[in-house]
């Protein structure tokens, strides 16, 4: 039941602490005098400095929270618009606190501080991590207090908000059918391929087609280039760690080789879908107790797993769950497991995914790993360091020698280094040993023949790179691309013939014929797209059509057709209502108040993202900043 690795495990890697040091660098207060101003707000300023160490900040834990080490520019531009956009908020957040009157003691500070996770050892808050934690991330516990204090004080003033929130009985039973209501439609598809042997392209069509979209067949400019790669990895051989230096990182890493007390652990996951009512919950439950009492009674815990586990990913490992660490799993579970001794089978457990039946294969208490064993992993991490050290300052003695010389060449001959030289690529496409990498794409494309380039840093590595030759972009002649013309015509005269005859059978359907009659003289198979609700975002057999779910739902037994033909990729669909699945009272009662939690937390945030709405649209607030 990991969190991260499991699509029903609760997400909660970074905690508080994470969001307070986003928070501290990203807001601190009113702007200094002389400082670059990208936003105010009200009379409030939001200055450069501000911005970029939130943008920073934000990237930092976007690295870590998606395990990534680069990001397109799309998303980049997304954290960029993100870090100022929660600058706006958050200042306007405050200030509507401060104009209510909101305050959080300096005891209610200290009491956050000690129950966060990060802070805590063997259950207790620990003032040793606590200031370590800190000075790592470059902090005073003076100005964490301020950041916790502030981001309490947002807090307390959100929870207000949300606490307005109201949900009476009649609104339930609306969010519910809305959430729960269903439709099945029954489908003709109209596929262009079913026309290819039909079309024909005519010279005269290739050549008006070419004429009107040349533009789409032009042959990008591309270039060829040489280049020295600079790896740390090829310079590891040349460092020696000393011992004192080994020992010296593992006192002052200690918490790295502590490992915490952790469980192997296996289980059987008897799933409950909540909407299925209270009879399937009790036939859950006595069959998880079935299943526990064969495991008593001496059956293979591992066997049951793979026959009978809902869990996919680890039903074929005989329900093996990996060890895991306290904080990793779902609470409920987690407290089962770690009451248990090794060997043991625990009672049936209730989570918010069924019931499980779970055993401990072994228990390792929280031990620290001596120095003998850390040793080889830390030489290799304290090589490394000192490698990548030796490339930097490597790669730019070579990029000022080269840049200097315009030699790449005889650099590499003096140095008896590689040169890597590419074919021809366009920018954007993939670069021979390299891949594609904007930076080094940019980098090169601004070089004219027989330039060289600063040193490019593409994560540990550097390159300097050559431009041998360019090929000017140019349209070709349609004899010499004939062939894509011909094929993208046909695909466009076929897919005109499809929207026509989807359309003519369209016609028919309103006029009164039925769906059947049109399938049997049309040779067509009628094919149901399956029951699917208003919150689904596909349509089986169809695809991601967000209109055609909405208007699912408005077809009756009097009217079952929509008035258009819907397309999705090359096809076209002709649909009609099948069949509507009810909501049931009985249903409804039964998951009532389970439900109004449920969708009582939706209600909140609701309305607590209307109310920042409206704080934003009474604002004033002008950006000075282009992202």
């Amino acid at each position: 039941m990991r969190k991260q690795t499991r699509s029903w495990f609760v997400y909660v890697a970074f905690g508080i602490i994470i969001i307070v040091f986003v928070f501290f660098y990203g807001y601190s207060g009113q702007s200094g005098p002389g400082q670059s101003v990208v936003a105010t707000v009200n009379d409030h300023k939001i200055t450069r400095k501000q911005y970029e160490k939130n943008y920073e900040n934000m990237l930092m834990v976007s690295r870590n929270m998606y395990n990534k080490t680069s990001f397109t520019e799309e998303e980049l531009q997304q954290l960029r618009q993100s870090a100022l956009d929660d600058l706006i908020e958050r200042t306007l957040m405050l200030m509507e606190a401060d104009r209510l009157g909101i305050t959080v003691s300096l005891d209610e500070t200290r009491k956050e501080i000690a129950q966060t996770p990060a802070f805590q050892r063997e259950g207790g808050f620990d003032k040793e991590l606590y200031l370590r934690q800190l000075s790592a991330n470059r902090m005073t516990p003076g100005e964490f207090e301020k950041a916790v204090r502030t981001n309490t004080i947002i807090s307390k003033l959100m929870d207000n908000v949300k606490n307005t929130a109201k949900l009476s009985d009649r609104e339930l039973f609306d969010l519910y059918k809305l959430e729960n209501e269903k439709v099945n439609l029954a489908f003709l598809k109209v596929n262009p391929l079913a026309f290819d042997d039909t079309v024909e392209v005519t010279p005269q069509e290739l050549e008006d087609f070419f004429e009107t979209t040349n533009e789409d067949y032009r042959i990008p400019e591309r270039v060829k280039a040489r280049y020295l790669s600079f790896d740390p990895g090829n310079f590891m051989e040349q460092v020696a760690i000393p011992p004192e230096d080994v020992e010296r990182y593992y006192r002052m890493n200690i918490e790295r080789f502590t490992q915490k007390k952790r469980v192997k652990a296996r289980h059987i996951l008897i799933e409950v879908n909540p909407q299925d009512g209270s009879d399937a919950e009790e036939k859950a439950r006595k069959k998880a107790e079935d299943l526990r009492t064969q495991i008593e009674q001496g059956a293979d815990f591992a066997q049951l797993a793979k026959e009978f586990s809902k869990d996919s990913a680890t039903a074929p490992k005989g329900g093996d769950l990996g060890f895991f660490e306290e904080g990793q799993m779902v609470k409920e579970f987690e407290e089962a497991v770690f009451s248990l001794k090794a060997g043991e089978l625990g009672p049936v457990v209730r989570t918010p995914l069924g019931f499980h039946i779970i055993t401990v294969d072994v228990l390792e208490e929280e031990h620290i790993e001596p120095l003998e064993k850390a040793q080889i992993l830390i030489e290799e991490e304290l090589k490394s360091e000192k490698a990548e050290e030796i490339v930097r300052k490597e790669a730019r003695r070579a990029g000022s020698l080269i840049y200097r010389s315009g030699n790449l060449i005889a650099y590499a001959q003096e140095n008896e280094l590689p040169v890597t030289e590419t074919g021809f690529f366009a920018e954007g496409e993939p670069i021979e040993g390299i891949g594609i990498n904007k930076d080094c794409s940019t980098a090169i494309f601004l070089l004219k023949e027989g330039e060289v380039s600063p040193v490019i840093q593409v994560e540990k590595n550097y390159y300097v790179f050559q431009l041998i030759e360019r090929e000017n972009s140019y349209l070709p002649p349609l004899e010499e691309v004939k062939e894509q013309v011909a094929r993208r015509v046909k695909r466009e005269k076929a897919k005109e013939l499809a929207q026509a005859k989807a359309d003519e059978l369209l016609q028919e359907l309103a006029a009164g014929a039925s769906m059947d009659q049109i399938a049997e003289r049309e040779g067509m198979t009628i094919e149901e797209t399956g029951f699917f609700t208003r919150r689904s975002n596909f349509v089986g057999q169809i695809g991601p059509l967000e209109e055609l779910i909405q208007e699912a739902f408005t077809l009756t037994p009097e009217k079952p057709f929509p008035q258009k033909v819907y397309s999705n990729g090359p096809a076209y669909f002709l649909v009609a209502l099948k069949e509507r699945q009810e909501v049931a009272e009985e249903q409804f009662l039964a998951e009532k108040e389970t439900k109004r939690e449920q969708l009582m937390q939706q209600k909140r945030d609701e309305r607590a993202r209307l109310w920042l709405e409206g704080l934003k649209a009474g604002a004033e607030t002008k950006i000075f900043l282009t992202l």
